[in-house]
């Protein structure tokens, strides 16, 4: 048995993926006293001296009905976890500096008082009978991938004097792409003419929605006086469908993150054009192909470029 696994069993985690939904067993759930359940009981401890003490039958009376209340949360705040269900929902990958969502998927047949706990993130729900989704937001300050870490669910309910919990490691790690430089029609790349020029400067082709980064050069002004909307020219390259090269070493001596950065805007703006295109780093290169799953692929490789485990 290994290491991770021995210390997974030691600590009652179990793997949450999103092919792997997780029920929570009597086997998985931590409960101890709050600091108001330590306090309950030391109150009880001195209600049973006082009450011994004078032989004060009222006092054991209620002393043990307190006593009664307390066992009975302690069941209660147990009970409330047991049998709650955990579903991850893929999340799709994000640029360096958004927020990375994971959505995770409750199902408790109504359980009031369930705290999600992620990293710094805390949320307290009341689950109904329907299953609820939550969002947790993540940030991202570098690309790669982001490995959330463990998720805690909780309760105090009902009465608070108890926290029980339960530990699930999640074993998805979520993408992160570098993040767009403002433009890479900005960049003064090195070397000659190998077609790597972006496609689409010659012909006009027609007008789209703004997308965030695109060059300011492209704007089309008039569409705002004339309350349409932020618009985007288009160009079309008359060579038809002449591949669009994005090429590592024309954007040297930038430093390594800074071409990341480049190269992740020329894939993005290839992408938009809708021309193939064909990316080549230090030992890759993909393409000439188009489409979703192309720029996908680009953003990928350059995401994990140069980190262990990956080409260099």
């Amino acid at each position: 048995m290994s290491l991770p696994s021995f210390l997974d069993r030691f600590m009652r985690r179990q793997a949450l993926g999103a092919a792997r939904p997780v029920r929570i067993d009597s086997r998985h759930i931590y409960i101890l006293p709050s600091r108001q359940g330590w306090g309950y009981g030391l109150l009880l401890v001195l209600l049973l001296i006082g009450s011994i003490n004078y032989d004060n039958n009222p006092g054991l009376l209620f002393t043990f009905l307190l006593a009664a209340a307390g066992l009975n949360a302690l069941f209660l705040t147990w009970r409330n976890l047991l049998g709650l269900e955990v579903g991850l929902v893929p999340a799709a990958p994000v640029f360096a500096g958004q927020p990375a969502t994971l959505r995770l998927r409750l199902d408790g047949g109504g359980r009031p008082g369930i705290q999600v706990q992620l990293a710094d993130l805390a949320l307290l729900l009341d689950l109904g009978q329907v299953p609820a989704t939550v969002a947790l937001e993540l940030p991202t300050r570098r690309r790669g991938w982001l490995r959330p870490g463990t998720l805690i669910l909780a309760s105090r309910h009902p009465l608070g004097l108890f926290q029980a919990w339960s530990l699930l490691e999640l074993e998805e790690p979520l993408l992160v792409y570098p993040r767009p430089a403002g433009a890479a029609s900005r960049a003064r790349p090195q070397g000659g003419g190998d077609g790597s020029e972006r496609p689409g400067d010659e012909e006009w082709h027609g007008l789209r929605d703004f997308r965030p980064g695109d060059p300011l050069s492209h704007l089309d002004w008039k569409s705002l006086a004339r309350e349409r909307g932020l618009m985007t020219k288009q160009f079309h390259d008359p060579a038809g469908e002449q591949p669009h090269l994005i090429d590592w070493d024309r954007y040297a001596p930038a430093a390594t993150e800074r071409r990341l950065q480049l190269l992740t805007r020329a894939v993005l703006e290839a992408a938009a054009g809708g021309h193939p295109w064909t990316l080549r780093l230090p030992g890759t290169r993909l393409g000439p192909d188009r489409g979703r799953r192309h720029r996908e692929r680009c953003l990928k490789a350059l995401a994990l470029y140069g980190l262990p485990g990956s080409p260099r």
